[in-house]
């Protein structure tokens, strides 16, 4: 039956009569201010709030579709306004959290206080200008796991985040690993030599990625480690502030910060990280060694033939490159490299089949080895920043570093 009811149409005709246009406009832009106030004031002192948070995740939603950074896009903004100064940093800390902090919180949010962001973009320019190569070509190797996709898939997004200053590549020969990385901007190369019943051998993977990238250093590191803007800072530093010789051999290592069950949000840009590094994150032993950054001149084909992950190799190459008084460089004060530590532990490396596979190589190659003189501590000089300025000091070590 046909309804004679118009009331429907009467109720919603009358309600367009009440609400012009004009209301509706000013509501917008009421709503606007509002979220504009909340957007200025959010930097001010007030990092850690929910507001920050918001904001920060809008414009890494930005980047991720569009940008090699945040400070990138952070760039454009400001060439927009220049009023609008925001610096993704955590050495804004007041006094009283200063006190209530763990002696790692402290150095962590001092490694990062310290990156010289103009310089930083400066650099940055003349990569994207191509008046400067890459500062890294930073590499690592693994095949499907399941149960390190997370571990893997935020690697692969904070490595891309080090764009265009490193260059990501991994070695795999898993069709779905390397289709993934591929497809997501890393560089992908086959594991042409292995031992140890398939593990990579390091210095074949060093001189692969020598032929294949221009760089100005080339650095393994375990595929469980992020890293910050810390890293090219402190590259950039070391080539335009330091009288380091880079058409000699030169090793540059650090301690990681281990911090269990980092979550995708906690690991998702260098902020997160080095906030998650301060609150949660400890420190490690320095006997372990997750990356090695060296200059092109460096002699890998004369290195012995190590696999990675497994126990040995770390200490050995740096007490050997020591021996050979190759230049070598801690770099812990200023890089800051988070380890996501999982189930596994932090000594993974020492449970797996083959764990003394380094070890039995070289004993047969040197007979007598002194892993001791391999640690961090034992390394004559380091990076750091005092005043504002980066230079590389030297260290007293003790008598038992001696390599001979």
């Amino acid at each position: 039956m046909k309804s004679n009811n118009p009331e429907p149409t009467s109720k919603m005709s009358a309600c367009k009569e009440k609400v012009p246009i004009w209301r509706v406009v000013i509501l917008f832009l009421a709503c606007l201010s509002i979220y504009l106030y909340l957007y200025t004031n959010a930097f001010d002192g007030m990092k850690s709030s929910a507001v920050y948070r918001v904001v920060e995740g809008d414009l890494q939603a930005v980047w991720k579709d569009k940008f090699g950074s945040v400070s990138y896009y952070l760039k454009l903004l400001e060439k927009a306004d220049t009023s609008l100064k925001i610096e993704f940093s955590a050495g804004n800390v007041s006094k009283q959290e200063q006190t209530t902090q763990s002696p790692t919180s402290t150095v962590a949010a001092k490694i990062h206080s310290n990156v010289n962001t103009q310089q930083l973009e400066k650099y940055r320019s003349r990569i994207l200008n191509q008046e400067n190569v890459p500062i890294l070509t930073l590499f690592t190797t693994w095949n499907y796991n399941p149960d390190k996709n997370l571990v893997h898939n935020l690697t692969v997004t904070n490595w891309l985040s080090l764009h265009p200053f490193v260059i990501p590549v991994v070695f795999t020969n898993d069709s779905d690993v390397a289709a993934d990385c591929s497809r997501k901007g890393w560089g992908v190369l086959p594991v042409l030599v292995s031992a140890a019943e398939g593990i990579p051998v390091l210095k074949y993977m060093y001189r692969d990625v020598m032929e294949k990238y221009n760089t100005t250093f080339y650095a393994y590191s375990n595929a469980d480690i992020l890293f910050t803007d810390t890293l090219p800072d402190s590259l950039v530093q070391i080539i335009t502030n330091t009288s380091l010789d880079l058409t000699q051999p030169g090793m540059i290592v650090g301690k990681r910060t281990n911090v269990e069950n980092v979550t995708l949000d906690e690991g998702s840009d260098w902020y997160n990280i080095t906030w998650v590094a301060k609150e949660r994150g400890k420190l490690f032993t320095g006997w372990a060694e997750d990356y090695f950054i060296t200059t092109r001149p460096f002699p890998w084909h004369d290195m012995a033939e190590v696999v990675i992950g497994r126990r040995a190799y770390d200490n050995w190459l740096v007490v050997h490159s020591r021996k050979l008084k190759y230049t070598v460089i801690d770099a812990t004060k200023t890089v800051l490299a988070v380890h996501l530590t999982t189930e596994a532990g932090n000594f993974e490396g020492h449970s797996h089949k083959n764990r003394d596979y380094n070890h039995n190589l070289l004993v047969k190659m040197f007979k007598r080895l002194k892993y001791n003189a391999g640690i961090i501590e034992c390394i004559e000089k380091f990076t750091a920043y005092e005043s504002g300025n980066f230079s590389i000091k030297d260290r007293t070590v003790l008598k038992g570093c001696a390599t001979g």
